[in-house]
């Protein structure tokens, strides 16, 4: 007897062609789903920078003295428990100018940059800031959307800007620049937002500012209010 032979069965063109855009169907939610992802937290983050700037103006036109450097906060705040802020009496120096240490220090509890966490304590004092307040106390300093800190000093990149800057470090550079066009021109070097490349350092903002972003690099990012 011969042997019987099976006849073996492959797929048709109508199936592969299914299972193709079945595949292309995925991957291409996939990809949607991540740049849904990304242009929400641009705008979360385009929309804390102008609130954050909006509050510490406000702060300084109803008071009369910046937050952070405001010399009698804790008698305007007196229910604040600012002194439990975790940043020397909850007062600032009164110089009329905030720290010009780096924003980025989210440890440091006297000098220049513990003048820039205290901003936090008396914003939130003045109940104009409301959120991320933890164990470590009312000068805890917010987070962006990417993962930073969010953070005013006065100055940044070692002398091109010399006032107030709000600066925000971790920013990746897929989205550095539309962010840098919603606030400003887009440009990394030019205007009144500018970048310099995040060191994951503490002192990233005195980096020298960036000709141009690219997109497989993260920058610490400061906006002149």
């Amino acid at each position: 007897m011969r042997p019987s032979h099976k006849a073996q069965q492959g797929f048709t063109l109508i199936e592969l062609a299914t299972v193709l855009v079945i595949i292309g169907l995925i991957i291409g939610g996939v990809l949607t789903g991540q740049q849904v992802i990304q242009n929400a937290r641009i705008t979360n983050t385009v929309n804390a920078v102008q609130a954050y700037e909006a509050q510490f103006q406000t702060y300084a036109q109803n008071y009369g003295a910046l937050p952070g450097d405001d010399a009698s906060a804790t008698t305007r705040f007196p229910n604040a428990e600012l002194a439990s802020s975790g940043v020397g009496t909850g007062n600032g120096n009164g110089d009329a100018a905030v720290g010009t240490g780096n924003s980025a220090d989210t440890t440091a509890t006297s000098g220049n940059a513990a003048e820039s966490r205290l901003i936090w304590a008396h914003l939130r004092a003045a109940g104009l800031v409301k959120n991320q307040v933890s164990a470590t106390g009312s000068a805890v300093q917010p987070t962006t959307p990417f993962g930073g800190v969010v953070g005013f000093q006065n100055g940044a990149f070692s002398g091109v800007f010399t006032t107030t800057t709000l600066c925000l470090t971790k920013i990746p550079g897929s989205a550095a620049q539309t962010i840098d066009a919603k606030l400003d021109d887009g440009a990394s070097d030019q205007g009144s937002v500018r970048a310099t490349l995040d060191t994951g350092a503490t002192g990233s903002s005195s980096g020298t500012v960036e000709t141009s972003y690219a997109d497989d690099q993260t920058y610490t990012m400061c906006a002149k209010l």
